[in-house]
């Protein structure tokens, strides 16, 4: 049955991250250390999300491996202390870790060293890469907004309904999202929040406000760290005090 140990985030020092394991090994010639890989490389930090990263690492003869990431820099930078799961199985060492948008940005190196039982050290060593990108948003719509009546006695309500949409390869309802009505009266180049309501699952949103003057409603959507803002046409409406003849 395969041995699994599992470390923990040790220590930071000197800008690096320590990461190390205790182990069981099999009998072997000779002790080595080898960085097979770390995925992905480069490692791409979007916006405000964390990456996962994964280290492995090969050894022979080893009782412990500990492995330092740390940047290729002379300004050290403080760095959050994690805790990222180490799998242990037979000669492989998997270290995963995260880089959020708070960690250097530039050449990184991954060091592993590895520990005979008498203490006896080897060590090995690659080369890897972070970078920031700003993360893109998807983009949404506000979709056949409506302001209703077209004509309405002023005190009397004005309705509002519409869809908000976002584009993922085709155009899907979005829940839970808030969604404000403005209104610009005839002459006015100012628009002017009247109220708001939250989509519903079918990405609906329905709200209502009371008639004052004649002028034009839209529906904006303010966006969010993945959905881009959106608004939507304008719909005019005509407010009368007492009777109105087309």
């Amino acid at each position: 049955m395969k041995r699994i140990a599992i470390g923990l985030l040790s220590a930071a020092v000197s800008g690096s991250l320590l990461m190390s394991a205790g182990t069981a090994s099999a009998e072997r010639v000779a002790l080595s250390v080898r960085i097979d890989s770390v995925n992905p490389n480069p490692v791409v930090v979007q916006g405000d999300d964390d990456t996962r990263v994964t280290i492995e690492v090969r050894t022979t003869e080893a009782e412990r491996v500990e492995l330092r990431l740390k940047p290729v820099s002379d300004q050290l930078r403080t760095q959050d202390a994690r805790e990222p799961r180490v799998l242990h199985q037979g000669d492989l060492w998997r270290f995963t870790t995260s880089f959020d948008a708070s960690d250097f940005e530039g050449r990184w190196v991954a060091i592993a060293d590895a520990y005979d039982k008498d203490g006896k050290k080897v060590t090995d060593q690659v080369n890897f890469s972070v970078k920031h990108e700003k993360k893109e948003k998807a983009e949404t719509r506000v979709y056949r907004f409506s302001a209703s009546p077209e004509a309405v006695r002023k005190g009397r309500w004005v309705y509002f309904t519409g869809r908000l949409q976002v584009d993922d390869h085709r155009w899907k309802n979005v829940r839970g999202e808030e969604v404000e009505i403005y209104f610009r009266r005839h002459g006015s180049s100012a628009w002017k929040y009247v109220t708001a309501d939250d989509t519903n699952r079918k990405g609906e949103f329905y709200a209502r406000a009371r008639a004052t003057k004649s002028g034009e409603y839209r529906a904006v959507f303010d966006g969010t760290d993945d959905l881009s803002e959106s608004r939507s046409r304008s719909d005019r409406v005509r407010v009368y005090s007492y009777r109105y003849h087309r």
